[in-house]
């Protein structure tokens, strides 16, 4: 596997918080030959993503796990080959893992406890399967995506934290030179207010009233976020006006299933139902920018 294709070859310190969660974003951390090389072949995902009919749906996520990719010979000789490669690899979570090592001991000891013990055995990293993720002890995916082209102003996601049992996740952004739309940006959020974070649906925010933003990471060509996956990884994305180009970036998780309690317990708002609903989307309506 090609280490050149490694997305934090350019990590600094300087890039790194462990403020509001830990998180570090890298600008320009390829060259602009590696990128030319994956900016050229994500045209192959764009002509993919096209084909399917959720395509003309207004600005919503989709994405090729690195399995289903892997198994489709159409983008067999892209340099995307070696770039998922790389990512899912032990190598690169091993990396990762270093980056954030004094946070995750701190926030989840357990974790790093099994990655010392178990980083050579054969389960200890598979590729993210649907009912094989338990074989292992921790799954990677890489995966190349877009969100689909804005015909009503809207955001994808408001503030919301991720799965619960995702470990590390991060953003790899390739946006097209010829989209000057605005909107679209990665904000990291802290609370305000020393009050519990209640969440609804599939883990958004109820109390945004208690938020602010810390910190927009912005949508542009080789740009990439990573963060820690705990209760407080609270981040939006902002709403992007109407345009017909498609919001191109890829995803790079790492999760674990082998434990028997996830990684934090999501405080759901009790008794919320179709009227809070109704309230959220009239107030995210009022709020958009």
């Amino acid at each position: 596997m090609d280490k050149k294709l490694s997305i934090i070859n350019k990590f600094k310190k300087a890039n790194y918080s462990s403020y509001p969660f830990p998180f570090f974003t890298i600008e320009n951390p390829f060259d602009d030959e590696i990128y030319f090389k994956l900016e050229k072949d994500y045209k192959l995902f764009i002509s993919f993503f096209k084909e399917q009919n959720e395509y003309k749906k207004n600005n919503i996520r989709l994405q090729i796990s690195a399995i289903d990719f892997f198994n489709n010979p159409i983008f067999k000789n892209s340099i995307w080959h070696d770039f998922i490669l790389y990512h899912c690899s032990r190598e690169f979570f091993l990396d990762i893992i270093e980056i954030f090592y004094e946070d995750i001991l701190k926030i989840y000891p357990n974790i790093i406890k099994t990655i010392e013990k178990k980083k050579d055995s054969k389960n200890f990293l598979g590729l993210r399967n649907d009912g094989k993720n338990d074989e292992f002890d921790f799954v990677a995916d890489c995966q190349p995506g877009i969100n689909t082209p804005v015909k009503s102003k809207s955001t994808v996601r408001d503030s919301h934290i991720d799965n619960a049992v995702e470990l590390i996740a991060g953003l790899f952004y390739l946006r097209d030179d010829k989209d000057f739309s605005k909107g679209g940006n990665l904000e990291i959020m802290k609370k305000i207010k020393e009050k519990p974070t209640l969440f609804y649906k599939k883990a958004e925010v109820y109390n945004t009233q208690n938020l602010e933003v810390y910190k927009s990471i912005n949508y542009k060509k080789n740009n990439v976020v990573f963060f820690l996956n705990t209760i407080d990884s609270i981040h939006r994305i902002t709403p992007r006006e109407n345009c017909d180009i498609p919001r191109n970036l890829t995803n790079i998780i790492f999760e674990t299933y082998s434990i028997k309690e996830k990684l934090f317990k999501i405080n759901y708002k009790k008794n919320w139902n179709i009227l809070g609903g109704i309230r959220k989307k009239i107030d995210s309506l009022l709020t958009k920018e």
